[in-house]
């Protein structure tokens, strides 16, 4: 992980020349020449790496080289940031760490002369020998099993009315079947005679087109006798050209993955309108859009089913022979284990065929796959991992798709916690008009692309809520990651042999138990460079010794981790950016501002029968820790700033109503998030005037309000008067227990950048709610969750640009009305729990998309109510 080294130290010395919370000042001139000397090293890395080349272990060492260095290089400038922000340090200090730094650049310098002597020979290399792509994947062909409906859905695509040429994109990750499938229909009889000349071309990241164009023109070129190895490209490209030209063609481009490559190839094919196919396979999103030109032409391959999975497994293990009942069900279980994924199956089958086909092998096998073991040649995952690693990731991907390994096997990874932990740990790449949110949004939304991440849930606006890695890919990246001293991810514990984190940057602690055994303990410790200790298992609700020692934490996530007091090591931590931890309400210390490089602050205190309704507030110095730029503190307010301000404050999360005051939003004028969050007490008397301020927040996106227990008799929340009292630049609303008349909606209706509203328990009250065609011109999700309305009612159609809809728990309401029926852009409508005539009414709404020949709508029911008493 050379480069997340290089991009984290430059970040680190850029910050230091800048910083005005040092007590003295840095040699300036010395941070210079080694900014320029480390990036450098990020300009080798971006234009050399990922590389292939004859004498790859020169290439790795050199990568190691660089990272160590780089990292020794880090841990002497932040001691000697720890040093000066923790002790009152004089002359003597600077005269040190100008010392240490002079040491540090004489030693670079050789590494620098090594390095540019080391990729010189790369591009040598490169420039001379083409390098034909290793990449191949074990035949699937002892039998086609599963995907039956995809097989015949792309010849559908082949073969369909359209008579111009159409591109046809196979996509998905690495081993799920793609080539396999691709095959099948290209070896199908009937595509045999209904395409005059097909060709088949495989193709590589780093691709030479003429051995493309040579590969091509043997298949579509009936001549053998001809020799063209003295033609140019050009003539070449002409030659395919010509022998396509007029005749009906399909072409196979295999693993495609840069748009370069279509860029070379796309002039090859005549449009003659009839009726030829180009089929492609990719993992890639983005090349398969740009190369089919609409998404009805691209093909997702999904996973195998558990049925299928067996199904697989038992044909490459028995050959058709019979199988015990006792393999047969830890063999279901193996399968399942494999997540659908054909390539490990195989892997996985090809062990078992020939091993001894016993209970106790076979057992051991399945418990190999669900634990935490990287090493297991046993059951085939070190040949599955060098097929998947074949991914020529770019650097800016590699360190974010490394990350994905430090969280639990199968773990739901919410995103936003995902890329506050990535923003944190300092190896995403700064770009110019985009904050590092931003950056890391892009980063994850190329690792779906890659079909290296999975999709679980979709944000109510644009974006992914939570994600995950298949099995797999997840025992790539703990190896890669442990491998390059990335993370040491600590889950269990074999006697006697305690885990060796010394010299990892990051440490996973998956099972929080663990630290109360003595070796593993005292292993972890011995991590004095840590950067990040992340306790992502189970909540463990009782005391645990837990070692914070690190003078280099910057991420510390111990929220699973129960704590009865806030504990004092945290405020030695002065180089930390992100801390999450469980502890009593009010426990926050003001010297908490120690903390002055803290961005991301997240507390969670322990719950409570009762609430006191009292306010708890943050201390007052917390105005003083100017890089916050996340506070989510559950039912703390933040005090009254006294002229005070967090510039870089971008989300403000589960405090409660006290915080909405003039004087705390003047003091953060860049918040985007605001979600406030309110236990109602015994003693509340008057609605709070939550929203009268919210226009000083210039550029809030989303706010949220939530009342607690809600009573339908009392007003928490004053009414809204008008749409002004509401920033334009609202684009996400939810809103639940307000209890607002529905006519108040017309104020919300109005607001022009609202793509989502979100109403849940009685945030609006009444029977009736009336909406107009000019209502909400730009909203695209709508929830509507436990409220007691019974006539939804449209004036005309509505909501033209709606895309999901989910109705929850509304057990008065009669029907979803007609106007939503003809929304062309819908492709989602969810009825949870609601009566049969709502389920009726959604079902209406399907038939309409369908008339509407809308392909990506969907409808879900899950539903309590006696089917029989729903139309089917």
């Amino acid at each position: 992980m050379a480069y997340a080294a290089v991009v984290s130290l430059l970040q680190i010395l850029e910050q230091v020349l800048i910083s005005d919370q040092l007590p003295i000042r840095y040699p300036k001139s010395q941070i210079e020449f080694l900014i320029r000397k480390i990036h450098f090293f990020q300009d080798i890395l971006e234009r050399n790496f990922p590389a292939q080349s004859s004498d790859q272990s020169a290439v790795n060492d050199l990568e190691a080289q660089i990272r160590d260095a780089i990292h020794k290089a880090e841990d002497i400038i932040e001691s000697h940031m720890s040093k000066f922000l923790t002790s009152e340090s004089g002359s003597s200090s600077c005269e040190i760490f100008s010392r240490d730094l002079e040491n540090l650049l004489q030693e670079l310098d050789s590494l620098v002369e090594m390095a540019a002597n080391t990729t010189g020979h790369l591009t040598e290399i490169s420039g001379l020998t083409p390098i034909a792509s290793s990449r191949s994947a074990p035949s699937l062909g002892r039998k086609f099993v599963g995907l039956k409906d995809d097989f015949l859905q792309l010849k559908d695509q082949l073969i369909g009315e359209s008579s111009r040429i159409k591109v046809v994109a196979v996509v998905g990750m690495a081993g799920i079947g793609k080539t396999t499938l691709v095959k099948q229909v290209y070896d199908d009889p009937s595509i045999g005679q209904i395409f005059h000349y097909r060709a088949w071309a495989i193709m590589a990241p780093n691709y030479s087109k003429r051995d493309i164009l040579l590969a091509l023109l043997r298949s579509v070129d009936r001549d053998d006798s001809k020799f063209y190895g003295e033609a140019t490209d050009g003539q070449l490209t002409e030659t395919i050209y010509k022998n396509l030209k007029g005749r009906r063609y399909l072409i196979v481009l295999d693993d495609l993955c840069v748009f370069r490559a279509w860029d070379d190839l796309k002039t090859l094919f005549p449009d003659d309108g009839n009726g030829s196919r180009v089929m492609l396979t990719t993992r890639l999103r983005n090349v398969a859009l740009y190369a089919a030109g609409s998404t009805r032409n691209i093909h997702y391959i999904r996973f195998l089913s558990k049925d299928e999975s067996w199904e697989l497994l038992r044909d490459i293990v028995f050959a058709g022979k019979s199988c015990s009942y006792e393999l047969e069900k830890i063999g279901k279980e193996i399968a399942e284990n494999c997540q659908g994924l054909p390539l490990t199956i195989v892997f996985i089958g090809d062990i078992l065929s020939r091993a001894a086909k016993s209970v106790e092998y076979w057992r051991k096998v399945a418990d190999s796959q669900t634990s935490y073991a990287t090493d297991g040649d046993d059951i085939g995952l070190s040949s599955v991992m060098q097929f998947l690693n074949d991914e020529h990731l770019p650097q800016h991907l590699k360190a974010c798709f490394l990350y994905m390994g430090a969280f639990p096997l199968s773990y739901e990874i919410p995103v936003s916690k995902l890329i506050k932990l990535w923003v944190s740990e300092g190896f995403l790449k700064p770009m110019r008009s985009k904050t590092l949110e931003k950056v890391a949004e892009e980063c994850l939304e190329e690792l779906v692309d890659r079909s290296l991440v999975l999709v679980h849930d979709s944000r109510s606006t644009s974006g992914i809520k939570t994600c995950s890695v298949h099995s797999a890919v997840w025992h790539l990246c703990v190896s890669a990651a442990e491998k390059d001293k990335f993370f040491l991810a600590i889950n269990r514990y074999r006697n006697g042999n305690p885990p060796q984190s010394n010299g990892r940057r990051r440490l996973c602690i998956r099972k929080n138990i663990l630290f109360a055994i003595k070796d593993v303990y005292n292993s972890v410790v011995s991590a004095s460079t840590a950067r990040s200790l992340l306790c992502i298992g189970p909540d463990h609700s009782h005391p645990l010794r837990v070692c914070i020692g690190f003078t280099f934490l910057r991420v510390l996530d111990v929220l699973t981790i129960r704590f009865y007091k806030f504990p004092d090591g945290i405020l030695e931590l002065v180089l930390l950016r992100y801390l999450a931890l469980t502890c009593k309400a009010g426990d926050l210390p003001a010297k908490v501002s120690k903390l002055c490089n803290l961005q991301f602050l997240i507390v969670r205190r322990h719950m409570s029968i009762k609430s006191s309704g009292d306010p708890s507030y943050l201390p007052f110095e917390i105005w003083n820790m100017k890089q916050l730029r996340h506070i989510q503190f559950m039912g703390g307010d933040l005090p009254d700033p006294c002229g005070a301000s967090l510039p870089y404050l971008l989300s403000l999360s589960n405090v409660s109503g006290h915080s909405c005051s003039k004087q705390v939003f003047k003091a953060t004028p860049n918040l985007m998030k605001l979600g406030i969050r309110i236990e109602l007490a015994e003693d509340t008397a008057t609605p709070l005037c939550l929203l009268d301020h919210l226009t000083l927040l210039s550029q809030l996106e989303s706010f949220k309000c939530v009342i607690v227990n809600p009573t339908r008799e009392f007003q928490v929340v004053a009414r809204p008067d008008s749409v002004s009292i509401f920033p334009s630049t609202l684009k996400k609303i939810t809103l639940s227990g307000c209890g607002f008349p529905w006519e108040d909606m017309k104020i919300l209706a109005q607001l022009p950048n609202l793509e989502a509203l979100k109403l849940g328990c009685y945030a609006f009250q009444g029977p009736e709610w009336e909406l107009d065609e000019e209502d909400f011109i730009r909203l695209k999700f709508l929830l509507l969750e436990d409220m007691d309305i019974a006539n939804w009612r449209a004036n005309g159609q509505i909501l033209h640009r709606l895309e999901r809809l989910v109705v929850r728990h509304c057990y008065n309401l009669q029907e979803i009305p007609y106007g939503i029926d003809y929304i062309t852009t819908l492709q989602l409508v969810e009825v949870v729990d609601c009566s049969p005539s709502v389920v009726d009414s959604a079902m209406r709404i399907k038939e309409m998309q369908e008339d509407l020949s809308n392909d990506d709508f969907k409808f879900l029911k899950v539903c309590s109510w006696d089917e029989k008493t729903t139309k089917n």
